[in-house]
């Protein structure tokens, strides 16, 4: 008998710590150094950094695809166990996003207003220049936006919270959570009455915010894949030569460099149904870490990768608006501030994960006290967050 197979793919976690790092790393470049222009003299190297650091925006839809993967295999395995709870289910998935979201929300306060009160200037008016940060910060931390962030309504009824521009992906997460198991329930359950209620609301709520149909297209994806799997159980799948990952990352690789080359064809789509194919190949595979080394790093930093997302873009404004003043040229001593940067957004990022995201089993399992949903939260990172 073939042995049992451990569900955790520390090759997710991999894909996952390095897409939150191109989103930190896209950040802090376009904060910090001047943008890549005619005339800018740039050797090899530095023609690689502009290009390998500028898919932040693109390593939303990995996350995307991974969220889906997850939170949808969540919801599909409950369903095929019998198991399944609309309270059960809000309660893991609200405590999950909100132990980091508030206290990140929090953070944005204080970090934008220490920012405000002792620098100002283009950076926080949204003049300086830069791609990433183009609004009055000061106009955008009312308390009504703070409850529309909080109620993930930003984008679609405010904007987002003072500086903290990648807020804008957490509206997404929060309604694809909704939307998929008010589709998906509806078939494997009996109760038809509230099925076909909740999803009238769910397709209600998908006309008013036809702005995140798209991304919810690279989200079932995700949960096609562990559809699929579910239906084909991965010891099933397992090959010695892993052929088509191999292909398919290959495949995937082009399509991230498609998207700088070639904007008339390729885009989020073309990645979205790449990194469809790569991560179905790596589970069909069951591909691993083969460096113990690596796989560790790979847990660990996609463990507070969320905390890294939510946090990370407030912090550093601060500290290049205060500390800096002005975005500078990508040279000898630009790459060591961007470094520096870099390894504190990490320890920031860290530090509120530690205080905050790694107590997201322990607040679930409180939740479940006050309201006892059946069963425990799956022990699987099937909560974790791409945005």
């Amino acid at each position: 008998m073939a042995p049992a197979i451990n569900k955790h793919c520390d090759t997710l976690d991999l894909i996952r710590a390095l897409a939150a790092a191109a989103v930190c790393v896209s950040h802090i470049r376009a904060l910090l150094f001047v943008d890549y222009r005619a005339g800018l003299h740039l050797g090899l190297i530095g023609q690689a950094f502009y290009f390998l650091s500028n898919y932040g925006h693109t390593a939303v839809t990995v996350f995307f695809v991974l969220s889906g993967y997850f939170v949808g295999g969540t919801v599909i395995r409950q369903v095929a166990a019998g198991t399944w709870s609309w309270q059960r289910y809000l309660g893991e998935r609200l405590s999950r996003l909100w132990i980091v979201l508030i206290p990140a929300l929090i953070l944005t306060l204080f970090w934008d207003r220490m920012g405000l009160a002792t620098i100002g200037g283009p950076f926080y008016l949204g003049t300086e220049g830069n791609f990433d940060q183009r609004v009055n910060v000061a106009a955008q931390l009312g308390h009504a936006t703070l409850f529309c962030n909080v109620a993930f309504l930003q984008t679609l009824y405010c904007g987002t919270y003072g500086s903290n521009g990648p807020l804008w992906s957490l509206a997404n997460e929060f309604w694809y959570y909704l939307w998929f198991p008010a589709c998906y329930v509806l078939v494997g359950r009996r109760r038809m009455l509230q099925g076909l209620v909740v999803l009238g609301l769910a397709l209600g709520s998908m006309v008013l915010f036809q702005p995140l149909l798209n991304g919810f297209v690279l989200w079932l994806l995700g949960a096609l894949i562990a559809w699929i799997e579910k239906r084909i159980p991965r010891r099933a799948w397992r090959s010695r030569y892993p052929v088509s990952t191999w292909v398919s990352g290959v495949l995937f690789l082009v399509a991230l460099a498609a998207t700088r080359w070639q904007k008339e064809w390729a885009d989020e789509w073309t990645v979205g149904f790449a990194c469809f194919a790569f991560i179905a190949c790596v589970l069909r595979e069951d591909v691993r870490l083969r460096s113990p080394r690596l796989s560790r790093l790979a847990i660990a930093f996609s463990g507070f990768s969320y905390s890294l997302y939510l946090t990370h873009f407030p912090f550093v404004l601060f500290l290049i608006a205060t500390m800096i003043g002005h975005r500078i040229q990508p040279d000898g001593y630009g790459a060591l501030v961007f470094i520096a940067l870099l390894a504190a957004c990490y320890v920031y990022a860290y530090a509120v994960y530690f205080l905050f995201e790694r107590n997201t089993r322990r607040v679930q399992r409180l939740i479940q006290q006050f309201h006892p949903f059946g069963t425990k939260p799956e022990a699987e990172t099937a909560g974790r967050v791409g945005s």
